[in-house]
């Protein structure tokens, strides 16, 4: 059950709320520096770079899935 905070204060539910979407978006920033500063620099290895960014995307959407439910 969500509850509604007074006006200009916030509580417990809306600091969980921006907690979860703190950590969303420092999950997509780590993605965005894996893309651009370390998969060009492995050893021309695409297997190893696909493999990464797969791995990458799909533990953000876990953790996107767990916190929606959490």
């Amino acid at each position: 059950m969500m509850r509604t905070s007074s006006r200009f204060q916030l509580n417990g539910d809306d600091w969980r709320r921006i907690g979860k979407g703190a950590l969303l978006a420092a999950g997509g920033a780590v993605v965005a520096y894996l893309t651009s500063e370390v998969l060009p620099n492995l050893d021309q290895s695409t297997l190893m770079g696909a493999t990464l960014a797969a791995l990458a995307s799909t533990l953000l959407n876990l953790a996107r899935k767990w916190m929606a439910h959490a």
